[in-house]
């Protein structure tokens, strides 16, 4: 298998060379047989790479120690899921991984735009091959999965127990579609620039093409934050973790790319370029986070050189995009009136603003650890809840105003009048929980800013149906489908929307309100953690497999009613020899009670626990369930091409794009 991998990987090297000069020379030449050379060998790429995957697949499954990769990351006593998993586990595994899916992006840019045979998607096919090759030239010489030890060992070292998790099954996968999804927007982006074709199709290709990454990026982070909270033992889900925060940054701006792609006409070109490029280069720039080692991270791997050849391709993607947009500067002046102070593109101008300052907060915060022993300061997570509060706080605000704005000129008092429902509801919502006991500013400022939210989405989502039921002749619900089908972008949008608002609502429960205790109980004794009294009932030791198995049964007690029994573990594998918490949670829609077994005296005699209650948290995880099925509604076609004010503004820049090209051949004769 070693053999047939590397050999893989080096005829997949070379088709993809020769896809990138085939293409090359078929654009500039226009000549179509030498692109259509180009794009079979990115198919055949695929075909290597996928073949390579299947090879070290094979032999993680058949337990072949020889390679150092199985040996390093399996061991005989896994259990299959992880053995799986074992394949993005490790650095030169997940380097392959990645690849292999670029090389499937590659292929379907290069098959959606089969059809269309012009010289825009050629370049565009052209860029993603040449950041394909970086990686292949890596995974050749850098980082090489398939080298073999000079003896076979009788077992290998196992997988970090850690990672043995369901959530790392899906979250790596998830995330790699999102980081690697992102290269075709920039390709598409790129792609246009060097032709000089800035075609009105542009702008619905390139939101195709970012929707979908974005919405992985942000489901895989969630993931990762269930994965923390579930088996870190610390009763969190967020820590401000450098490479948490570089999953999240190219979320922002990819988020800040998509409303910036609603503008209408040819406004915002710069804007939309400069955001596609930010957000690629802040997926490179995650990458070097988490596999240069410089910032310490418990999600990264160690400290290695290839982190600086990322930062080299970073360096050269913002160069080279800078260069190529100065001269094309001539396709990117936007033409369109200044947009009035109060309409929806001033608010979608504004959104995007705070979600810049947010993601330059956070990148600041990520990179202060480079400098701080110098400064002999350090940032905490202070930092970041405080000025995350001043910036997404008024954006979250935003976003319930945001559809009642109109997109012409409107006036504060029709806006009002329109938001009247949503405003009376988070009055309503302060005065209850006010009523409840609550009297903290920033909780009835935050829960009262989610209510206006969460009932003007749903204002919108009625006023809709109820318009498109009176206006049907037939049944009302199918109506109300069918208008859902025709604008799944915009319902889809809605419930994205009311998602980010349940997850906001679950952050400031969780960590504004969170209780956390560490108490040591002897058996048949209890102690009384906020509304909760936990009874240290029994201890039990076993073994199963390679894992010393220690458990604590704890009974768990409110006002004086028993509601749950409580076990948590703590694991020890001896391959490893390392120990992991293995948590109890009792889940409700109100809180979650935490517990994780932190240490033992004797037999079991007494048990010490970290017990942490955290407010309104599953309702991250409720808000990730509804920002996923929106994603999906926002995803599906709608049946029909552009709308007639689309069709509309295509042929108009069709037209401008022609005069344009015709200014720039008179001033250089």
């Amino acid at each position: 298998m070693s053999d047939l991998g590397f050999l893989a990987l080096s005829l997949a090297l070379g088709a993809t060379t020769y896809s990138v000069v085939a293409l090359a020379l078929g654009a500039m030449r226009s000549e179509r047989r030498l692109v259509a050379a180009g794009k079979r060998s990115v198919y055949a790429s695929a075909a290597l790479l996928t073949l390579a995957v299947l090879a070290l697949t094979y032999a993680l499954l058949t337990r072949d120690f020889q390679i150092e990769y199985v040996a390093n990351h399996t061991s005989r006593d896994l259990a299959l899921p992880y053995t799986l998993s074992a394949l993005w586990a490790g650095q030169e595994g997940s380097l392959l991984f990645w690849g292999w899916i670029l090389s499937l992006y590659a292929t379907a840019l290069a098959v959606s735009g089969r059809r269309e045979d012009n010289v825009q998607r050629s370049y565009s096919s052209l860029v993603m091959a040449c950041v394909q090759v970086f990686f292949l030239f890596l995974l050749m010489l850098i980082n090489n999965p398939f080298v073999r030890l000079d003896f076979v060992p009788s077992d290998g070292l196992g997988m970090n127990p850690l990672l043995q998790n369901p959530a790392m099954i899906w979250h790596p996968p998830v995330v790699f579609l999102g980081y690697v999804g992102f290269t075709v927007p920039f390709a598409l982006t790129l792609g246009t620039l060097i032709s000089g074709e800035l075609k009105g199709s542009y702008v619905s290709l390139v939101r195709r093409w970012t929707l979908f990454p974005w919405l992985c990026l942000g489901v895989g982070t969630l993931l990762g934050a269930q994965w923390a909270y579930v088996e870190l033992g610390w009763g969190g889900y967020w820590a401000w973790d450098p490479v948490e925060n570089a999953s999240l940054l190219p979320w922002l701006t990819g988020t800040a790319l998509l409303h910036a792609l609603r503008f209408r006409g040819n406004r915002l070109k710069k804007s939309h370029i400069a955001l596609v490029v930010t957000t690629f280069a802040l997926c490179i720039f995650g990458t070097f986070v988490t596999r240069s080692g410089l910032i310490s991270s418990v999600h990264a791997f160690g400290v290695s050189t290839i982190g600086f050849y990322f930062l080299a391709f970073l360096a050269l993607i913002v160069a080279g995009s800078v260069i190529l947009a100065l001269r094309r500067r001539a396709i990117l002046r936007g033409k369109g009136e200044a947009e009035p102070l109060i309409s929806r593109p001033s608010a979608l101008l504004l959104a995007i603003i705070l979600l810049l300052a947010g993601t330059t907060t956070i990148l600041f915060g990520t990179l202060f650890p480079l400098v701080s022993e110098t400064l002999n300061m350090a940032l905490t997570a202070d930092y970041y809840n405080l000025s995350s509060a001043v910036i997404f706080g008024p954006l979250i605000l935003l976003m319930g105003i945001c559809p009642f704005v109109p997109w012409r000129e409107g006036s504060l008092r029709g806006i009002g009048r329109a938001l009247l429902g949503p405003i009376v509801a988070g009055v309503l919502t302060a005065g209850i929980l006010l009523l409840l006991g609550l009297r903290d500013w920033f909780g009835l400022l935050a829960f009262s800013v989610c209510a206006l939210v969460s009932v003007g989405t749903l204002v919108q989502f009625v006023g809709d149906f109820s318009r498109a039921a009176e206006a049907a002749e037939g049944s009302r619900l199918r109506a109300a489908l069918s208008r859902i089908r025709r604008q799944s972008r915009r319902y889809g949008s809605y419930l994205v929307h009311l998602g980010i608002v349940l997850i906001t609502i679950g952050v400031v429960g969780s960590t504004a309100y969170r209780k956390e205790e560490q108490i040591t109980l002897e058996r048949g004794r209890s102690e009384t953690v906020g509304e909760y009294t936990l009874r240290y009932d029994d201890f039990s030791f076993g073994t199963v497999g390679a894992r010393d198995i220690t458990t604590a049964t704890i009974a768990v007690l409110q006002q004086g009613n028993p509601v749950a029994v409580l076990r948590p573990e703590k694991h020890f594998y001896q391959t490893s020899q390392q120990p992991v918490s293995e948590v109890a949670i009792r889940s409700t829609l109100w809180e979650d009670l935490y517990l994780a077994l932190i240490g033992w005296e004797g037999s079991g005699q007494t048990v010490t626990l970290q017990v942490v209650v955290s407010p309104l948290v599953v309702w991250i995880w409720i808000g990730g369930i509804v920002l996923l099925v929106g994603g999906i509604v926002a995803l599906r076609p709608t049946g029909r091409r552009d709308t007639v004010d689309q069709r509309i503004e295509t042929a108009v820049s069709r037209l401008r794009g022609r005069g344009e090209r015709l200014a720039e051949e008179e001033h250089r004769r």
